[in-house]
């Protein structure tokens, strides 16, 4: 019968994991402050508008609705597009230095079979008028002490450049659709399918071989880096090149290299991104925790022209892996309950008081059953197993045991768990 009330693709969150939730949140949102990062918040319903010419994000995996006015407004399906938003809004000037952190929930209506998730729970940061690489080694930077500073050390990123193959094919002059043909061929490491693809296609044969050899730039940076060299055919491709060994530099200079690994290959679905893009792993997961990248002329949607780079983690699957791996903040502060009898009321809400003034967390019940049955029940009961339990009667205060009943004098809000 409770099954009819839920909507699959959404989860409630159970206190400890709530508890794990606003700690991890409560440490990262330090992290980024410490960054010189605000913390900000845009709201849950978008304009339909911001979204319908975004083709990274199919019309048909928006939650919609009309309101009252008429306006069709969605359910916000990314964070990156509303924060640039904001930020073009407040700070009109385009030479300004903004940086922006986040947590919020986003809502994807995926049509996939194999994606349940429909509702995301994201933290993130956006830094906004910087276009350095010193600026793009932070963000990466901050993608990886993210997972570290919560006890993730098995962690990597790829990093990759959405222009070294676009300028490779600009330059080759492919059609929309071959581009699409090819850069799935390439995302999938499928040499057998690029060959066969090309074979279609009037190349010299040293075009081909460049395109064929795009599948395998991945792994160890530096030695990516020289078959990037070798392979470039003009100059953007060779100022990506420069681009992202500076950027690996930088991370050599903060000590945090070797979380990096390259790989020239793979796409994102948001298709605003327009130079560097990486996704994070914990290596004994399939799937990417954190996602970014640069994305330099999505501000001009809102008529500011100015270059940004930001990531965003998925929180509740960096949530997931940490209750695998014993690495969640329990929420483990002892309870303390008091039952009295009515005639003690007055004394129990007061010891109650003084326990909540010196951080404790105290609660206060009526008597309507016996201690023993109280005991019991209370026990019995998952949210109070830190639970210290206190009894009031005929003037003197007892404490609970094992089931054994003692008389004490006070009580101490820094007793241990039991």
């Amino acid at each position: 019968m409770l099954f009819n009330y839920t909507i699959d693709g959404f989860e409630n969150i159970q206190h400890q994991d709530y508890f794990a939730l606003q700690q991890i949140n409560h440490k990262l949102m330090s992290l980024y402050r410490s960054f010189g990062y605000h913390q900000i918040s845009t709201p849950t319903f978008e304009t339909y508008d911001l979204y319908v010419n975004e083709d990274s994000i199919p019309s048909d995996d928006l939650f919609k609705l009309v309101n009252h006015q008429g306006k069709v407004l969605v359910l916000k399906p990314d964070a990156t597009l509303p924060v640039t938003r904001m930020a073009a809004m407040n700070h009109p000037n385009a030479q300004d230095v903004i940086k922006f952190s986040y947590e919020t929930n986003i809502y994807r209506n995926f049509s996939s079979p194999e994606i349940i998730k429909k509702e995301i729970t994201q933290i993130g940061i956006e830094y906004f008028g910087n276009n350095s690489p010193e600026c793009d080694g932070e963000v990466i930077a901050l993608a990886i002490r993210s997972l570290l500073q919560n006890g993730i050390n098995d962690v990597h990123i790829d990093l990759g450049h959405v222009g070294f193959i676009n300028f490779l094919f600009d330059d080759l002059a492919f059609s929309a659709k071959e581009k699409a043909t090819l850069f799935k061929y390439i995302e999938n490491k499928n040499i057998g399918d690029i060959a066969n693809y090309l074979e279609k296609l009037a190349l010299p044969d040293d075009k081909k071989a460049i395109i064929l050899k795009l599948p395998l730039l991945y792994g160890e940076p530096k030695t990516v880096l020289k078959q990037m060299e070798a392979l470039c055919i003009n100059d953007k491709m060779r100022q990506v090149v420069e681009k992202i060994s500076e950027i690996y530099a930088h991370l050599e200079i903060i000590g945090l290299a070797d979380y990096v690994s390259f790989d020239l290959g793979f796409t994102n679905q948001m298709n605003y991104y327009s130079d560097i893009n990486f996704k994070g792993y914990i290596n004994s997961c399939g799937e990417p925790v954190i996602s970014g990248g640069r994305y330099n002329h999505l501000s001009e949607k809102f008529g500011i022209p100015r270059p940004a780079c930001g990531f965003a983690i998925d929180l509740l699957k960096v949530i997931d892996y940490m209750e695998q791996h014993q690495l969640l903040p329990r929420d483990d502060q002892r309870i303390h309950v008091l039952f009295y009898e009515k005639a003690q009321k007055a004394n129990a809400y007061k010891m109650a008081e003084q326990l909540r003034s010196q951080g404790a967390i105290a609660e206060v019940f009526l008597m309507n059953e016996t201690k023993e049955t109280h005991a019991l029940s209370f026990q019995a009961n998952a949210l109070y197993k830190n639970a210290a339990l206190y009894f009031i009667m005929d003037g003197k205060l007892f404490s609970e045991n094992n089931g054994n009943f003692s008389e004490i004098k006070t009580i101490s809000s820094e007793s241990e768990v039991q």
